[in-house]
């Protein structure tokens, strides 16, 4: 089950597996039923997946530039090789005359889907269009494969040394990060940036590294470097466009949310504004009783510091407070507890050797066996790219067990130290186990829609957002607390103080989330510059000006190298969801109760083989509404 951590001759293997392939898709183009149509490509697709993700894994969290310049010689294979299935007329035809078959309930789904998918790559193109289809799926397969590289360089390129008389008001742990032998070293890894934000009294310096971070790949401020991302933005967006156009659609918007549940741009547009219209008028009060405390006109550098500063004299606590209370091996022992009362099944690491020391291998059971491993890589490092997320290295398939990598840029042990996770950093296992555990708990045997495949877009997030709430729970904290030094689980009145401001600013938050998603949604329905669409949103959103050096697009890889393109809305959209489902299992006894476990047999369980909202209104009894979301969020 381990994966081949040192992959050779990838260009070879991929060819060869492509060749394979198209020989397999040939032979299924003339299948008559389940067995000989699905099987044998989802056997094929099976190997080939294991080849493509190692290979996108091990560029994303140990970037080299020798191996970087093999994988990138792999993307146009890997886009042929699907431009070619895509395109392939005679298994459309095939997949077509299987709905006129006996399928179950689940066969029947995926055909559909598949045939969707069909449509949408372009099977009806022919000619030059179909040429120029596949020439653009191609080249946006390598840009964002450069917008990704870019993004990491520019990332790692910025560093400065500094005296400790510079970092006034660090507290040991924050000091202890960026010890060196010369100094103390600053960077742009989140941990770090995100500590200079928040704790140091040192205004200039909040102002440089801010700068110096939101102007990451491009051609202003402090990083303005060979690594500009905009010109690769802008050719990623005209060519959605133009892919969008050669399919019939007026826009990539359009072509997005044939995949999804939504039903088109406008009804997402509709949504998110009714999402700013309640949250801004609360926003507009949080933002005002800043500026009061702060009593200076606050520029986007004194936010994260005047917020931790406010946050300590309303509710007695600063985030580093806690921080000590949440040492890594305690915070993954509570959450692993919870993950096994919640899920019925059993959390093991093994002892073995993979792609770097930090990464644990975690066997899960339950009471039949053997459910699936999670490669579990959580601290930040050069090399590695930013962000947090949950990638599949194989689906459930006949004897073979899914296998997720989840990757995260947690705060990392130091010399003197474990690591301590700040509660946002736990609140973000939380939700990436949510999607490892969406792919491993599967019942479904089909490699199309085990775990998270076939899910539509705006789904894929309920079961990442649900698990977030569960860390707010009295019994959860009190797993994952141990003081480092004390050993003492954190006392009632701190976590009181934690559930106190738990929303802290949380109207703020919404909008800004809104922002992006409205963003993205109007730019990829549009053929305006990216960032003169950013400004008209931010009309309506914002409620501080920006500075000239922002450029924070240039480094948005969920957008740009990632599959959120017109669908970054399905974090607000899942959270609707996830919002609703909590609360219900909650009213029904929370962990243990049927609820819960109506929650894993109808949505982790199926997958995306069957309707995702049928599934979820099986669970719930009925959809959902944005009072849960509010709720959550302390917004009324």
């Amino acid at each position: 089950m381990q994966p081949n951590f040192k992959p050779t001759q990838i260009v070879k293997s991929i060819q060869n597996l492509s060749k394979q392939g198209l020989k397999i898709v040939a032979q299924a183009s003339s299948g008559k039923d389940w067995d000989s149509v699905v099987k044998p490509l989802d056997k094929m697709e099976f190997k080939l997946r294991q080849h493509i993700s190692i290979n996108s894994h091990l560029n994303a969290v140990a970037f080299d530039e020798k191996f970087n310049l093999e994988y990138e010689k792999t993307l146009p294979l890997i886009s042929n090789f699907y431009s070619e299935i895509g395109s392939n007329q005679a298994l459309y035809k095939a997949y077509k005359n299987l709905k006129n078959t006996n399928l179950d309930k689940q066969q029947h789904h995926i055909v559909t889907n598949t045939i969707k998918d069909f449509e949408l790559s372009g099977v009806g193109l022919e000619g030059k269009k179909s040429m120029r289809f596949k020439a653009i799926q191609e080249r946006l397969s390598l840009l964002g494969n450069a917008f990704s590289k870019n993004a990491l360089k520019a990332t790692n390129e910025w560093k400065k040394t500094v005296s400790k008389d510079q970092l006034h008001g660090y507290g040991k742990n924050e000091l202890a990060k960026i010890k060196t032998k010369k100094g103390y070293q600053l960077n742009l890894q989140l941990p770090v940036y995100m500590d200079v934000m928040t704790y140091a009294d040192n205004r200039g310096l909040r102002e440089e590294i801010y700068k110096a971070y939101i102007s990451r790949a491009c051609d202003v401020g402090i990083t303005a470097t060979k690594f500009d991302n905009k010109a690769i933005m802008d050719e990623i967006l005209s060519l959605r466009a133009e892919m969008a156009k050669i399919l019939g659609f007026d826009n990539y918007a359009q072509f997005s949310v044939e995949s999804k549940m939504v039903e088109s741009p406008a009804q997402i547009i509709a949504f998110l504004q009714d999402l700013v219209a309640h949250s801004k008028p609360q926003a507009q009060r949080e933002l005002d009783e800043l500026k009061a405390f702060a009593g200076i006109e606050l520029m986007p550098w004194d936010l994260n510091y005047y917020s931790e500063k406010l946050r300590a004299q309303k509710f007695g606590f600063k985030k580093s407070d806690l921080a000590a209370y949440f040492p890594e091996n305690q915070v993954l022992k509570g959450l692993f507890a919870t993950i096994e009362n919640l899920y019925q099944i059993h959390i093991k690491e093994l002892l073995e050797k993979t792609y770097h020391p930090d990464v644990k291998v975690l066997e899960i059971s339950d009471d039949k066996g053997l459910v699936g491993r999670i490669y579990l890589d959580i601290y930040a490092r050069t090399g590695k790219r930013d962000g947090a997320w949950m990638a599949d290295y194989q689906p459930l398939m006949g004897k073979h067990k899914p296998v997720a990598f989840l990757v995260c840029n947690l705060n990392s042990p130091t010399n003197d130290t474990p690591a301590l996770f700040e509660f946002d950093e736990i609140v973000t296992l939380f939700h990436e186990f949510g999607h490892a555990l969406h792919h491993l708990l599967t019942k479904v045997q089909y490699p199309s829609a085990a775990g998270i495949s076939g899910v539509p877009w705006d789904g894929v997030e309920l079961p990442s957002q649900y698990m977030e709430f569960f860390c707010y729970e009295y019994g959860v904290v009190k797993q994952l607390s141990k003081h480092w030094e004390t050993g003492e689980s954190i006392p009632d009145n701190l976590y009181q103080k934690l559930i106190d401001a738990k929303n802290f600013q949380s109207a703020l938050g919404l909008l800004r989330q809104c922002e992006f998603s409205l963003w993205d949604i109007k730019t990829h329905s549009s053929h305006q510059d990216t960032y003169q669409i950013l400004d008209t949103v931010r009309e309506e959103t914002a409620l501080l000006p920006s500075i000239s050096e922002n450029r924070f697009l240039n480094t948005f890889g969920h957008i740009f190298d990632g599959g959120y393109a017109a669908g970054y809305f399905s974090y607000k959209w899942a959270e609707v969801l996830a919002a609703d489902a909590y609360y219900y299992v909650q009213s029904d006894g929370g962990i243990g109760s049927t609820a819960a476990n109506d929650f894993m047999r109808h949505i982790l369980h199926t997958g995306g083989s069957l309707d995702f909202m049928q599934q979820y209104i099986k669970f719930r009894g009925k959809k959902p509404t944005i009072q849960a979301l509010l709720h959550s969020n302390g917004i009324k």
